[in-house]
Parts: structure tokens; sequence; C-alpha cells
């Protein structure tokens, strides 16, 4: 049943509804079609496409699926620096890039079976795993950071890789834009040959319908970031002086986030820590001494960004990650830090308060350069993941979220953090199509294996949204969940994500939202188009399932 009501679609879902099927492979929704009347950038259908139950018992852990889902073997001579993931294919199994450095001595990777340095490899995912794509065009090279992003507005994730170049036979390649022709890649741009890249942003800027990108480069390298403007086409010119950026922005990790409510996209940079507010297509630097930190060393760097509502109170706040020697050199305790966001006041437009210390965010003893913002128990309150380690270097250090109430915040660490290796990046899927968040942690030394963990122990409901393959297959949408029968209602808002390409340090988003529920068993839910779009509300949604708005499912 459909309503058009001010630029709102509205529909039922109580048709779409799907139980929870057995079968891995992507299941189509039998009824979940409606209205086609929204712009294809919100969309007009919802399509519920597999389903799996809440469950589990015992408290939050993670299962090793490397070796069984083929992750081990596919990676071998790698030190992985970029990961990247979304379903290139369309397929409905997310796929998996992962670029590194492969610029070392050659016996540093001839270990565990490999003979040398891989090239950078995209990984297929299926019903039974991940196996190499021998088509792919994968070059050795320092490629440092990677996402997934429709740049040409064709339905298909293209793959933007950023490099860090250096004058060595294995480390000249440049910064690249890959075409995405049905699954099949292709380079067709480059965008630097001399930059030291780090991580890539993409944003649709001046809400043209066009994504562009945000290349960082670091602090030793010069320290000129770049913000192309995609022109159509897939060519891209450079408009950082235009878009009101400095030239001497440095960082390691970005957020394109909107963080002060205007449906724009921000900018944050991790590294210099610096904040950007968009005003109608050009940024503004806002204040920010609330992000500074203690230095110990001339090797401490802040890292990742991640970003969500970490206090249900419909402003997204921020975690920063930290790339700190000190912790190695010095036996220095680091933690990651939390900031929440207040909202406007004091004649800005935004603010934020470092909570690291009151929430109960614990130091740290190695590197966390790497963080993600995702609800790893689906109990409603979404947790920090880190790539620090616990002992052995075998899990990561996950902080579970404790708070109780809307507008309170409390973290505890699964696990004492006691390890000192790390992971340089990381990424959040569900790859066996089970309901359960799973953990790409990218590993560095060719002497381990990148790992694949499933999060175990008791789970409830959840809910994962995907936003149409047409245009920018959503980046920038919004997605609100609220207790059934009170959509819109804030004292029931149960999650609000903003859909993104990258996240943390290095890392490439899959372009979807997931929420935890709790015991949650129907929600109404809205999404809200990036720019000037109309909203899509669907009311009575059961959980349990991933959805597509605005598009059929794929397979």
């Amino acid at each position: 049943m459909v309503a058009l009501a001010g630029g709102v679609v509205l529909l039922t879902a109580a048709c779409a509804n799907q139980p929870p099927g057995e079968s891995l492979a992507p299941v189509p929704s039998p009824s979940a079609t409606a209205s086609q009347s929204a712009s294809p950038s919100a969309g007009g259908a919802l399509d519920v496409c597999w389903s799996a139950p809440a469950g589990g018992s015992g408290q939050l852990g993670f299962e090793d699926l490397t070796g069984r889902l083929g992750i081990e073997k596919a990676l071998i001579g790698m030190r992985a620096h970029a990961v990247a993931v979304g379903d290139v294919n369309d397929d409905g199994w997310v796929d998996l890039f992962v670029g590194g450095f492969a610029d070392r001595p050659v016996a540093d990777y001839a270990v565990r079976g490999a003979e040398g340095p891989a090239p950078d490899r995209l990984l297929l995912g299926s019903a039974t795993g991940f196996g190499i794509d021998q088509a792919f065009p994968g070059v050795q090279a320092r490629t440092a950071g990677a996402a997934f992003a429709d740049l040409d507005a064709d339905g298909d994730l293209d793959l933007v890789l950023s490099r860090n170049p250096r004058d060595l036979d294995r480390g000249r390649a440049p910064s690249v834009v890959l075409r995405n022709d049905r699954g099949s890649f292709s380079e067709v741009a480059v965008l630097d040959a001399e930059r030291g890249g780090r991580s890539v942003g993409i944003l649709d800027l001046d809400a043209d319908g066009l994504l562009d990108i945000v290349l960082l480069e670091d602090r030793w390298s010069g320290g000129s970031s770049v913000l192309y403007r995609n022109t159509g086409g897939l060519r891209f010119t450079d408009h950082t002086a235009a878009a009101g950026l400095p030239a001497n922005l440095h960082g390691l990790g970005v957020s394109t986030t909107d963080l002060d409510g205007d449906r724009q996209p921000d900018l944050f940079v991790a590294g210099s820590n610096r904040l950007f507010l968009n005003h109608g297509g050009r940024f503004r630097e806002e204040p920010g001494d609330v992000f500074a930190w203690q230095i110990f060393g001339d090797e401490d760097d802040v890292a990742g960004v991640a970003v969500g509502d970490l206090d249900r109170d419909g402003r997204p706040d921020l975690v920063l990650g930290q790339h700190f020697n000190s912790t190695l050199a010095f036996k220095r305790v680091v933690p990651v830090r939390v900031y929440r966001n207040l909202g406007p006041g004091e004649g800005r437009r935004v603010r934020f308060e470092d909570v690291t210390a009151k929430v109960g965010v614990p130091g740290l003893t190695t590197k966390a350069p790497h963080v993600e913002v995702v609800d790893l128990d689906a109990d409603g309150w979404p947790d920090i993941l880190t790539t620090a380690s616990t002992s052995g270097g075998a899990r990561p250090v996950a902080l579970r979220n404790t708070s109780k109430a809307p507008g309170e915040l409390r973290f505890e660490a699964i696990e004492a953090p006691r390890g000192t290796p790390y992971w340089v990046t990381g990424a959040t899927i569900d790859a066996d199509h089970d309901g359960a968040v799973d953990l790409v942690l990218a590993e560095w030394e060719p002497t381990r294996s990148t790992l694949l963990l499933r999060t175990s122990g008791q789970r409830g409901h959840w809910l994962a949204v995907e936003v149409g393959p047409a245009g920018s297959r959503g980046i920038g949408a919004v997605v609100s969940v609220y207790t059934e029968g009170h959509l819109g209602e804030p004292s029931f808002l149960l999650g609000r994500r903003e859909v993104t390409a990258s996240t943390g340090f290095g890392a490439g988003a899959e372009p979807i939202v997931r929420f935890g529920l709790g015991s949650e068993t129907r929600v109404d839910l809205e999404v809200q188009a990036a720019g000037d779009g109309p909203a899509v509300q669907v009311r009575g949604l059961s959980a349990d399932s991933w959805v597509r708005v605005g598009g059929a499912c794929p397979g």
C-alpha cells in the first residue's frame, strides 16, 4: 500500500515480510513491490532480499572462519594495508578487495607458501566462501587506501585506489580509478602519481548526483590532500581550492558524513584532526581544540575515524583511532577516543565533547589505527571495534556499549586489552548470510594471515538496509529505525546511520547500514535521500532481514 504526502513515499511492509529461510542463497521477496513514484536515489520499492533469525547464546566473542572461507590461502604474500568491501557483481554476496605494500625485499613475502609479494587482490564472495578474481588487474604497489563507489552512476561499484608511491620497481604505481563493467574492472583514470596517498573519502559535494573523491596525503609526503570533482564520464578535476580546502591538509583517515544535520556532507580529517563544514558546496573550517591529542614521540599519529550515533540521540558521534608508536617504543597506554556530538550552540553549528575517560574507554597497549562503529551483538546499542589486539593477536579489542537508555553512554572491553600485535585496517560484513557481523582484520606481517572472524554469543534482532542500485548507490542517504508505531518520534529512535563509502583507516565500507534491534521484532523505517531528495517511510517491517529500498534484490 502506497501513499504520497509532502514528498514522502509511505510503504506498508506487511506484504513484504519474509520468514527466515534456511538457504544461504539470496531469497527474493515474492511480493515486495510498491510504487516507483519516488526519485531513483530514494526509491519507491522495498525488497526483502534474505533473512536469518536472531539467536546464539553466551557472551559476545569471535569464531575464526579464515581458513574455512578461503581467506588464508588467497592472501598469502601480502603486507595488507587497504580493504574495501561491496557486492561488485550484484550476485548478492559481498566481495573483498585487499591492497598491500609490495615494495619490500622479496624474501620478506616468501612465507606460508608464497614465492614473493602478491599483487592487490579482489576476492569474490559466494555461498562457499571467497576466491581470487583472476581477471582483476591487480598490480604490485604500495596501496594504502581503497573504496568502492558508483562513480559513473551506472548501478555498479567502481573502485578508487589510494597509493603511496616510492621510486622502486614495486612501489611506483599511482592512485587510480578502476571502472566496473558488470563485475569486470579496468583502469580508466590516474588521479595522482606523486602524492603519498592514504584514506579515500567519497561524497557528493555539490549535490549534482555525481560522487566526488577526497584523496588524503600523509604528513611525511607533503601533506597536500586533494578533492577531485567528478565531471562525468569518469573524469575528475582538482577542486580543492574551489571547495575551500587548504593546500596543507594532511591526514590518515577521513569522514565525509553530515555532522551538523543540514543534509550536506562535511569533512573530518584524522591525523591533523581538522573539521570542515559544508556551506552549499564550499567548506569552512571549524575550531578544533577539542580534538587535540597529547603526543609522546615523533611517530604518534591519530589515524582512522568512524562515525555513528553511539547514544541514540539522533546525532552522529566520532571515534578516532591511534597509530601511536609510543605504545610499543615507550610502553605508553593510549585509548581510541570518543567524541560525543552535542549539536549546535555557542555560535557553532556543531559541538563535540571528548568523553573518552567518562564513558569507560580503556587505554590500549598497542596501536589501533582502524576503528568502526557497529552493533556486534545486535542489542540495539552500537559498539566500537578497534584493530588493537588482545593476547596472542587472535582477537581484536572490542568495546561493548552497555548503555541502557538514550542519552546515556558507557563502554566496557569484552576482553582486557593486553596484546602488542595490531591490524592495519579492517571491515565489517556478513559473509555467509547468517545475520551475524563478520570482521575482516588486515594483517601487515606476511608471516600471519589476514583474519575473518564471525561474532558469536547471544545476539538480538537485526536489520540491514541497502538504498537502491541506481545513481550513487545511496551514498549520503540517512536511514532511521523506530519502534513500530512510533515513526518519527525521537524518544523511540532505535538507530540512525548515514550510508557511506569509507570508514576507519584506509578502508572502504559496504554501502549499506546495519542496525541491532535488541528485542524488537518489527520496526518502522525512514530513508532520507541525500540532499533535497524525498524520504521513504516503511511501517511494520519485520526484523532479521536484509532489505533493499529503491530497487530489486541482487542475484
